[in-house]
């Protein structure tokens, strides 16, 4: 015989797939839902059958979401690449302050961040609930994190002084290598065999693409190997700063605090190695008012580029991981390293374009991976019981 219960009773069901945990309740009263008292295997298939359209439609929901921030992060990316290239190599406009220019950019983004933190530019961003970062946490999780953005930036861009962009590009891309090491050493990813071999096949492709360089700097290679290494130290750490610090939850409070203290170290080390001064003094690009006005302003396009990739880099690690982002972002060099081709004439020899086969072989494999994990875990979900 059929009853309906009086009593607000609620069976749950959870299900989590990568990042994102569902758990939806069922009310068992006359506004909700009345189940029979049938076998068990009914009422789980209802249950599982609700969890799976929802869970379908979120993790839909996710991916074009992540997909949108990706898509993002290539074209700033893509384009802050070139521009640095353009504007520091010595066969382009030849502007040999690499570590000003950066320190410049975070400069910039201090401003735009602070303005949208205090509502100042409430029309473009809702001004979001304001939180404060303990002296501990700005102390041992923030300073580390902005020091290591700052080395990494700025032997990066330096190092476009000295070496092609496509070389970079292939040095750079060694990078997964070095954030897999630091994820496994703060055990932000399980160590997986698996993980291991496709990062390996990735980083394989890399050193086929570069065996073939024929314009090799030592000191040019150098800086982007360091800069490649502390990327991956500085990435673990940012992934850790945005999961347990409350008040760095979005993009751009982190950029609002990493900012000031990148701006002091690089400035500094500017001081240190580049002599600005100097430079602007000399210069061809600073000779009068109009010239300087010009060289000032392609440096403020810079910043620009590299505050929106920096947010949607922020945006795609908070939602996904350090690895899922280095991954990605090999996909993007290679797209790089074809458009430097094109338009900067940079040679690749056929063992260059094997490299690229391997590397982009190694993506997929990832990719997949990565999909029917996330699948084998959809599978298992459990179910938890409420007593009534």
């Amino acid at each position: 015989m059929d009853e309906t219960s009086d009593n607000n009773t609620a069976s749950r069901s959870s299900l989590s797939t990568g990042t994102t945990s569902i758990s939806i309740n069922l009310l068992r009263n006359d506004s909700a839902y009345t189940i029979d008292r049938s076998p068990p295997n009914v009422v789980q298939n209802f249950l599982s059958e609700s969890v799976i359209t929802k869970s379908s439609n979120v993790t839909w929901e996710n991916a074009f979401r992540n997909i949108s921030y990706i898509l993002c992060w290539y074209f700033f990316s893509t384009a802050l690449s070139f521009y640095n290239k353009h504007l520091m190599g010595k066969d382009y406009f030849n502007l040999n302050l690499p570590i000003f220019v950066s320190a410049l950019h975070t400069g910039m983004h201090f401003v735009i961040t602070f303005a949208m933190m205090k509502g100042y530019l409430s029309f473009i961003y809702k001004k979001p609930e304001e939180k404060f970062v303990s002296s501990n946490s700005y102390l041992n999780r923030v300073v580390p994190c902005a020091l290591g953005a700052a080395f990494e930036i700025c032997m990066a861009n330096a190092s476009l002084v000295f070496i092609t962009l496509s070389f970079y590009t292939m040095i750079k891309s060694s990078t997964p290598v070095w954030v897999l090491m630091f994820a496994f050493i703060f055990r932000l990813e399980q160590p997986r065999m698996i993980l291991v071999f496709l990062i390996s096949i990735i980083s394989i492709g890399v050193v086929m693409t570069v065996f073939g360089e024929t314009q090799f700097n030592l000191i040019g290679f150098l800086l982007v190997l360091g800069a490649s290494i502390i990327s991956g130290l500085r990435w673990s750490l940012t992934q850790m700063l945005l999961q347990k610090e409350e008040a760095m939850n979005n993009p751009i409070a982190t950029l609002y605090y990493l900012s000031p203290i990148m701006f002091c170290a690089m400035l500094l080390l500017s001081f240190l190695f580049e002599n600005p001064f100097n430079v602007f003094n000399t210069s061809s690009h600073f000779s009068d008012f109009f010239t300087g006005v010009q060289t000032v302003g392609l440096m403020f396009i810079g910043g620009f580029l590299a505050f929106c990739m920096t947010v949607a880099e922020f945006a795609l690690i908070k939602n996904t991981s350090t690895v899922t982002l280095s991954v990605a972002g090999i996909s993007k060099e290679v797209v790089i390293i074809s458009l430097s081709v094109l338009i900067d004439n940079d040679k690749l020899t056929s063992l260059n374009l094997l490299g690229l086969f391997v590397s982009i072989s190694g993506i997929a494999g990832y990719n997949y991976y990565k999909v029917t994990r996330g699948n084998d875990v959809a599978k298992h979900y459990q179910y938890t019981k409420v007593n009534h």
